[in-house]
């Protein structure tokens, strides 16, 4: 729409709430597990989820947390996540509209925060690292989880600039490397550092945030013409049309502990 920033994450979750809710990479995989078992373990007392969009993360967490809140920038993914943790019985959720980089929670209030899939949307990673860490109590549970930009340059600046082609609100996946040096900077302790690949399905990929047929083959474009090396690096399948049917990317999982400091 004219006059709209797409580069505002909100036009586009606000346009596409309900296929993150059925969308298969969202609702499953290890770090629904991870998010499970700390949440069981620990009990939390308050446990916050940032950016939750479909509320996913909350939905495995809020059983063993006391109270929870779901913020999300998007009052759109913020009705569906209502719509459907509601819908499971879960009746501990308040919802709250809140950017990441500006927690609306007093310092050393919050017993585990989640973040899942998210921080590559975020204006200021730093802002949203600084805000967890103020907001966590002593030695509080964080568990982020999100896309891992390769090391090598071809191939990292190649998958930014596809995800800001099928999505301008993209700000930046970040290698593993940048990741701990962002977490030590921020007074996190790792307990454990969990990778993965995730093999996403083109055309439901890039269907999901609202993308147009043409933008759509931009993108098959790109994967089919890309280097040797960039589509090794991401197992770039084609079809026996020679389109391209999917491709895998690598995903962290971040279990982290606010440092006591007075210690």
């Amino acid at each position: 729409m004219p006059g709209e920033d797409r580069t505002d994450a909100r036009d586009t979750f606000s346009r596409s709430a309900e296929r993150y809710l059925v969308s298969n990479e969202h609702r499953s995989g290890p770090d629904l597990e991870i998010i499970r078992q700390v949440a069981s373990e620990q009990f939390p007392t308050v446990t916050v989820d940032v950016a939750t969009g479909a509320g996913h993360a909350l939905r495995v967490a809020s059983p063993f947390s006391g109270s929870c809140a779901a913020l999300d920038l998007t009052m759109e993914m913020l009705l569906v996540a209502r719509v459907h943790l509601s819908g499971a019985g879960l009746r501990n959720i308040l919802y709250i509209q809140s950017s990441a980089e500006s927690l609306p929670f007093g310092a050393g209030t919050v017993s585990l925060l989640t973040c899942r899939i998210a921080p590559h949307h975020f204006r200021s990673i730093t802002a949203f690292l600084g805000e967890s860490v103020r907001v966590l109590e002593p030695e509080g549970r964080c568990i982020i989880i999100d896309s891992i930009s390769p090391e090598d340059s071809q191939c990292h600046q190649f998958i930014n600039e596809t995800e800001r082609l099928r999505d301008p609100s993209h700000v930046r996946s970040y290698s593993l490397r940048q990741w701990q040096d962002f977490l030590h900077e921020a007074g996190f302790e790792t307990i454990s550092v969990t990778l993965f690949e995730r093999e996403h399905t083109f055309r439901a990929w890039a269907e999901r945030t609202g993308l147009d047929e043409e933008g759509i083959g931009t993108l098959e474009k790109r994967f089919r013409t890309a280097p040797r090396a960039v589509r090794e690096k991401f197992k770039v399948k084609l079809d026996d049309e020679g389109k391209v049917c999917s491709y895998t990317d690598e995903k962290g999982i971040f279990l982290l502990k606010k440092v006591n400091r007075e210690r």
